[in-house]
């Protein structure tokens, strides 16, 4: 029924996590390094063979519209825009969204979408049905 997460992502096997940060000018969020288990319910199972950096937009409520969650962002993504990674790095601008019955549409402004594209990312919407 709404936008609940924004999120710049970052998976790599050859960047640390203090590099990620200072390329993009702000610490993760969250962190996942090589051979932590990609399960906290289960340490002792598979290790993870790649890093992946999350820098969330910290905003708690869920709302209708992506601007404030991506207004947050924007200067991490204004500078990779201006300074893009190098190397094997697969990064993406993530939309986690809830749906309705009869459907849920959000816009992504033509500004928004071309300082998306300028900082290489994929843009990837996970949706999620009513009440799950």
């Amino acid at each position: 029924m709404s936008i609940f997460r924004a999120s710049i992502n970052m998976a790599t096997a050859s960047r640390t996590r203090e590099e990620l940060n200072d390329h993009v000018g702000t610490p993760a969020t969250r962190w996942s390094g090589i051979g932590d288990p990609i399960h906290d319910f289960d340490p002792d199972g598979p290790a993870r063979e790649i890093s992946q950096w999350h820098l969330d937009s910290g905003v708690a409520e869920e709302t209708q519209l992506l601007e404030p969650h991506l207004g947050p962002l924007r200067p991490a993504l204004e500078r990779l825009a201006a300074s893009p990674c190098d190397g094997v790095l697969y990064s993406s601008f993530s939309i986690g969204v809830t749906g309705r019955e009869n459907g849920f549409v959000f816009e992504i402004e033509p500004a928004d979408a071309a300082l998306i594209a300028r900082a290489g990312l994929h843009l990837r919407v996970d949706a999620y049905a009513p009440g799950e």
